[in-house]
């Protein structure tokens, strides 16, 4: 199993509308949990940066 979700929470988000604290995950506008982590905050760890680079030049 990924500990990539470890690293992601390990940082504030950086969404103004988020702002979920490190240790928690990424939340809606209205409070709830996402579904899913927001792009800014996966920019924040070095190894899915760059992966995320690669798919977007990829495309």
């Amino acid at each position: 199993m990924s500990d990539d979700f470890k690293r992601v929470e390990s940082h504030d988000c950086p969404m103004s509308t988020c702002a979920a604290p490190a240790g928690s995950p990424c939340r809606t506008g209205k409070g709830r949990v996402a579904i899913q982590y927001h792009t800014a905050r996966f920019r924040l760890v070095p190894q899915l940066a760059k992966a995320l680079r690669g798919r977007f030049v990829s495309l």
